[in-house]
């Protein structure tokens, strides 16, 4: 159950972090600034994806559900401030 929430929580995120990177905002994770600067905002997205379903997996198979479960909170997090960043943007 934790790895859905993982997966649908950053899709969640890309998606949000899509619409706010066309309203004008920026990336605030440095590292994926980097990417954003190399492989432009769609290739961006699409390694934020691969990282997360890359680090659920192995979080799911070494069978940390606590570490899982923390970071689908901090994940929570992050979408709604995404959230709270697009409704102010606008």
């Amino acid at each position: 159950m934790g790895l859905r929430y993982w997966i649908w929580l950053n899709a969640a995120d890309a998606l949000l972090t899509g619409l706010a990177l066309a309203l004008g905002t920026s990336e605030a994770n440095p590292l994926l600034n980097l990417f954003a600067a190399q492989l432009g905002n769609p290739g961006m997205l699409f390694v934020k994806m691969l990282f997360a379903i890359a680090l659920g997996g192995i979080l799911w198979q070494r069978r940390a559900m606590r570490v899982l479960n923390a970071m689908n909170f901090l994940m929570m997090m992050v979408v709604v401030y995404n959230i709270f960043v697009i409704t102010y943007t606008l």
